[in-house]
């Protein structure tokens, strides 16, 4: 640990070519296209040209993306026309009855319009500035979608020409199998002159290189995203409009970091620099957020008048949706792996989405179920005789408000039952937390043995919220993001200039990517998680709660071709030598001290993966009362099956455009690990063989997709080896020599850049600074605290 990779430097890939140019930097901007060559040779920027292939793909080829961006600019045409028609063109006094406009009793519809020169006659200075700034946004929009135009046509010449893939069939191909052609095209074609071979590792930085700084730095904890608020307590707050903002400062503004795609700014690179770029990028927050100031009026409009025609009708049709949850947008950067698309993602969050409302769920205040059965009970009296009345004479839906109270009663009623728990449901908060954790493979570890306490309870939320709060949350974007960007964003300037000098890397044919990203276990891994001996990492060098490890497993899983670096492909092989000695033990008396055992026990818990056992199942009964997990059999109550044919590959058609990972290959996770080893057969004896479940045609429940099963096993077995191995990490490893308290961050390490070449910068790391502030005031979801480590 006395000499530590800090600062920025060059990283040659693992399967580089010897060929390559000798300094990329300084061609990777220009497109020079020769005559004669393939058309798709030398594409200047890759990470647009990669990341609209994988949209393309994803949202089911040109004419339904193009289609969808069309009516979205008809969509803003009419919110505002139609906002400015019922603001100017509608006599309200005839339409409330209040004036008698005509000579005839009866009011129409034309006796309620305004002729159409009236209407626009008399228009307000605030409507006159609204509708312009509406129509340079709206002409801006119409830009981005000619343009877009233009290029994903493009894209549609590519999955022709060069992939081989039709648009009929997008459906019928994963991303992995669409991934697989790119690779190919490109040592056809030579779409990236800087390599002769790209691997799946390289594509993913290049779509997800943005993406994966912003995972980097909630991980870290590095944004200010944490709150106190009076009589709230501690929130979490990250709206679509702050997040958009912290993409302008971050990445692609005119004065952020990066010089385009793939290249961060020379200066960046350079310690020397920080303190100045430090008060220039405070300065370019500063203009930005009081541009949020002077816009924000218009954007409130705007934000009340898009909430209310999108969501006024849902909530009509259906007034549960705002007692429903979602995962915020926190939640979505917090829960998510390194090199982790889109459709991936979200798969995981959909599997976790059911666990998580019941975990939620069993939280009911005692006193607010009273309330609500009460008021339920009242709203649906009166909604009730109302009702009966109508039956009996539908003229008393003419009585004046009649209808209006109708509405809100049903609505009140609607709304109190969600408050009423179900009286025949049991609820057991750490079976649905490991549920939970099985799926979304996150969790602090203050949270394990505590699910069923208010606080774990309160901090979750945060992650899965309510509908309703995140619609609040969007509609005061406008009014909160100035303040935060000014007086907490800018705080944080130096902090952000340091990250990116600190864990910026250069990759051959990829450019510059957030070290984190490279999954690498030596210089990233966490001590805590079975990287012991394996990363040389500091404390602020490694990633929170296990988010190197898991993201190696999880790319691992999902591109099983890809060959990770040596010190990760060791961590890896680690695990499997694990489990493997674990199954060796599940036929003595030590089976239920396993952390193999523990994980099955977790994992059979999941609804649709309780058949767990029966595929690990062998001709081999425990000894005399030694128990298998949830009540189930002995192993050897199970039925003999046979091993798949390797060479056997499942047909499944249509709608497999968004499964994680290849649906042909076997699985390189943990589970799979231990049956395509002797360990299953060999160490427990029996003629007895295993059948490990493949996807079949029309099967898409997570039961019946062994990848995912295969992933979710190795995240808790992974995670319980963690709650094993955190007892015996020496002390002084995460505490300070002087407080039992955690130190504070430091985010500056000095190197000798300005000195030497910059690709050398191999200099050590400084000594961090200690603080008597808890770690917890950085970071809402870890409380070392809690942890007696």
């Amino acid at each position: 640990m006395e000499h530590l990779e800090t600062g920025y430097r060059r990283l040659e890939t693992f399967h580089d070519d010897d060929d390559s140019p000798p300094d990329e930097r300084n061609v990777l901007d220009h497109h020079v296209p020769d005559n004669g060559k393939a058309p798709w040779n030398h594409i200047e920027n890759l990470d647009e040209f990669f990341t609209r292939i994988y949209q393309y793909h994803q949202k089911h080829g040109y004419a339904c993306m193009m289609l969808s961006q069309i009516l979205e600019l008809v969509q803003f045409i009419f919110i505002v026309m139609f906002s400015l028609f019922m603001l100017q063109c509608v006599n309200y006094p005839v339409l409330f009855g209040e004036k008698v406009n005509g000579l005839h009793n009866k009011t129409t519809i034309s006796d309620t319009i305004e002729p159409l020169n009236q209407c626009f006659s008399h228009l307000d200075p605030v409507l006159v500035i609204s509708l312009i700034i509406a129509i340079i946004f709206w002409l801006h929009r119409f830009t981005r979608v000619v343009y877009n135009a233009l290029k994903y046509w493009e894209i549609r010449s590519f999955f022709l020409t060069a992939l081989k893939i039709q648009t009929d069939d997008l459906p019928n191909h994963t991303w992995h199998s669409v991934l697989q052609r790119v690779q190919r095209v490109q040592i056809e074609q030579r779409m990236c002159i800087h390599k002769e071979d790209l691997t799946e590792l390289d594509i993913y930085h290049r779509i997800l290189r943005f993406k994966n700084y912003m995972v980097a730095m909630v991980n870290k904890s590095l944004l200010p995203l944490k709150f106190r608020v009076p009589f709230l307590g501690e929130v979490v707050y990250l709206s679509n409009g702050l997040k958009y903002n912290l993409e302008i400062i971050l990445f692609w503004g005119p004065w952020a970091p990066f010089k385009n795609y793939w290249h961060l700014r020379e200066e960046f690179k350079r310690s020397s620099n920080r303190e100045k770029l430090a008060e220039e990028l405070s300065k370019h927050i500063l203009w930005i957020g009081i541009a949020n100031f002077v816009l924000c009026p218009f954007i409130l409009l705007w934000q009340v008048l898009y909430s209310f025609f999108h969501y006024a009708d849902l909530i009509k049709r259906d007034p549960a949706l705002l007692g429903a949850r979602k995962w915020s947008s926190y939640g979505r950067l917090y829960l998510r792996h390194f090199n982790e698309l889109d459709h991936e993602y979200q798969a995981r969050l959909n599997r976790g989405y059911k666990p998580a409302t019941k975990y939620l769920n069993a939280f009911m205040s005692s006193i607010l179920t009273v309330i609500a059965q009460n008021l339920a009970f009242f709203a649906g009296s009166i909604l009730a005789v109302l009702i009966i009345l109508t039956v009996y004479d539908e003229d008393v839906l003419t009585v004046e408000h009649v209808l209006t109270l109708m509405t809100l009663l049903g609505l009140v009623v609607t709304v109190c039952r969600t408050f009423i728990p179900d009286e025949n449901m049991i609820w057991c908060p750490e079976t649905l937390i490991q549920s939970i954790l099985a799926q979304i493979h996150y969790m602090p570890d203050n949270w394990k043995g505590n699910a069923h306490t208010s606080r774990v309870r309160n901090e979750f939320s945060q992650l899965f919220q309510y509908k309703f709060v995140y619609y609040l949350e969007e509609l005061v974007s406008p009014i909160v993001t100035p303040f935060i960007l000014c007086f907490s964003v800018r705080k944080r300037a130096l902090d952000i200039v340091d990250f990116y000098h600190n864990f910026t890397v250069d990759v051959v044919g990829v450019g510059d990517v957030c070290s984190f990203a490279e999954m690498d276990v030596r210089r990233h891994g966490n001590a805590k998680w079975m990287s012991e001996g394996k990363t040389e990492s500091s404390q602020y060098q490694q990633a929170e709660d296990g988010k190197t490890e898991l993201s190696l497993m999880h790319f691992t899983m999902t591109n099983p071709k890809w060959k990770p670096p040596q010190q990760s492909s060791k961590f890896i092989g680690a695990l499997k030598d694990q489990a493997h000695q674990d199954m060796q033990l599940m036929s003595t008396l030590d089976a239920q001290n396993t952390a193999l055992a523990t994980s099955i026990h977790s994992i059979t818990s999941i609804e649709g993966y309780n058949s767990i056992l029966s595929s690990l199942a062998v001709q081999q009964q425990l000894p005399a009362g030694v128990q298998t997990p949830l009540g189930q059999p002995p192993l050897s109550f199970f039925p003999s099956v046979r091993i798949a044919q390797p060479g056997a590959k499942p047909k499944v058609k249509g709608g497999i455009s968004t499964i994680e990972g290849p649906i042909s290959e076997e699985s390189s996770g943990l589970l799979s690990s231990i049956q395509s080893t002797g360990h299953l057969q060999g160490s427990i004896g029996g003629s007895g063989s295993l059948q490990i479940p493949q996807p079949t045609a029309g099967t898409s429940s997570a039961s019946d997709n062994f990848q995912t099963l295969d992933m979710n096993f190795s995240a808790m077995y992974m995670h319980q080896l963690h709650d094993r191995n955190i007892t015996s990490i020496p002390e002084s490893r995460v505490l300070s020599p002087n407080t039992s308290q955690v130190q504070k961050p430091n985010w500056f390490q000095q190197d000798d850049s300005d000195k030497t070449d910059e690709s050398e910068d191999m200099t050590p790391a400084k000594p961090l600074t200690t603080s008597n502030e808890p770690i917890a005031n950085e970071n809402l979801l870890v409380n070392t605290q809690d942890e007696k480590v």
